[in-house]
């Protein structure tokens, strides 16, 4: 019991992060801590070193050493963010397998609801700056453990690789191969960004793991109910709003609730869209099942230019709609406030938590909803459409 701790507390220590910072070329200048100090958690987030001295949560001057490094990992944690999201979902739907990226988006947001309580059950905070540089301001709040990005970095490849196996044949050397440098990429950004300690992450890679062998048949199995089931749209809005509803909140607040508002309304709004497509006759199943008839080709160029085009059309597509969800929201945010309905927190400079949440899902679940829905159906009218998406009601 005592080597297990040991080993828990080695992998807990801000400072070996601090290291794998250094060695990819992440310096701090000024005020730098010995390797041998001892960090332990205080109250309010600050951190406590064996010689008594409080440490605030603060990143301190740094240098980057290495440009390719700094890029590289920036561009790994964005494939495990919303904006990483926001270009692959819509890209998986248009343009490869609607039912694939379905599925996928209902273990996404299986995985991210599971990761994202037990971090705010388990309420421990990020590696200590100093001696961690923190390079990433924008989940600074949240808690560590454990880390979704690593959950998602293995939830998400690995899933869609079993998903596009049953339909297709494919070459798995590079499938898996892909699949393990998106999931070493975006782990290791993490830790190079400070955000997460390597038990974060090692902890949010076992838990994904345990996590995908019931999920992703069961994800596979719900899709097909759900596409064809008659009250669908009903069942995944009062699913989604309970679930956030007994989403675990604690004293301080994080954004972590209402990014999983955004997350739950993603799923919604595309698993509704499917839903509407196959009832509407839209979409069909009338496909051959076999993977040994489905061979996956290179693309020709013209191939690539429809891509292109389709991806571009679609892209702008939900550039505007957000666009316009944003303004109908801030419409609604004059009338609450002419009703005398107190519409920001003005401790936080931002939304109440209840409006925060439901401005989170119900623009996520349009937007989502167009996106599968709407666009292909503009696509198509322009004769910019991929033929096969007719065919993918399961």
């Amino acid at each position: 019991m005592g080597n297990i701790k040991k080993c828990i507390n080695y992998l807990k220590d801000p400072a070996l992060v601090a290291r794998f910072q250094r060695f990819f070329g992440v310096v701090r200048l000024g005020n730098q801590q010995e390797e041998s100090v001892v960090f332990t958690p205080a109250e309010n987030g600050e951190w406590k070193t064996n010689g008594s001295v409080v440490l605030k949560r603060d990143d301190g001057d740094h240098r980057i050493t290495n440009k390719f490094w700094f890029y590289l990992f920036f561009l790994g944690t964005y494939l495990g963010d919303e904006i990483g999201y926001s270009i692959i979902i819509p890209f998986f739907i248009w343009n490869i397998d609607s039912a694939i990226g379905r599925k996928m988006v209902l273990v996404w947001a299986i995985v991210m609801y599971i990761g994202q309580s037990i971090k705010d059950i388990i309420q421990w905070p990020r590696p200590a700056c100093p001696p961690v540089v923190r390079l990433q301001k924008k989940w600074s709040v949240e808690y560590g453990m454990p880390s979704t990005h690593a959950m998602i970095s293995i939830a998400l490849p690995f899933s869609v690789l079993h998903y596009i196996s049953n339909r297709y044949q494919i070459d798995y050397t590079i499938a898996i191969g892909l699949a393990l440098v998106w999931c070493v990429l975006i782990t290791l950004s993490r830790l190079y960004l400070g955000m997460h300690t390597v038990l974060d992450i090692i902890a949010g890679l076992l838990l994904a793991t345990v996590l995908l062998i019931p999920f992703v048949p069961i994800a596979d199995i719900l899709d097909r109910f759900l596409m064809y089931f008659k009250w669908t749209p009903l069942v995944l809005l009062t699913t989604t709003v309970l679930l956030i509803l007994v989403y675990p909140t604690g004293d301080q607040w994080t954004p972590t609730k209402g990014d999983t508002s955004l997350i739950l309304g993603t799923c919604a709004g595309i698993l509704t869209g499917g839903w509407l497509l196959v009832t509407l006759g839209i979409q069909n199943e009338y496909r051959a099942l076999n993977p040994t008839n489905n061979h996956v080709d290179w693309p020709s160029l013209k191939d690539i230019g429809m891509i292109v085009i389709r991806s571009g059309l679609g892209y702008a597509c939900i550039a505007v709609s957000f666009l316009i969800v944003k303004y109908v929201f801030v419409v609604v945010d004059v009338l609450l406030t002419k009703c005398g309905v107190t519409v920001t927190d003005s401790n936080l400079n931002r939304h109440i938590a209840v409006l925060d949440n439901t401005y989170k899902y119900l623009t996520f679940y349009l937007v989502s909803g167009v996106t599968i829905f709407v666009i292909p159906l503009l696509q198509r009218e322009l004769h910019v459409q991929r033929l096969s998406f007719y065919n993918e009601a399961k």
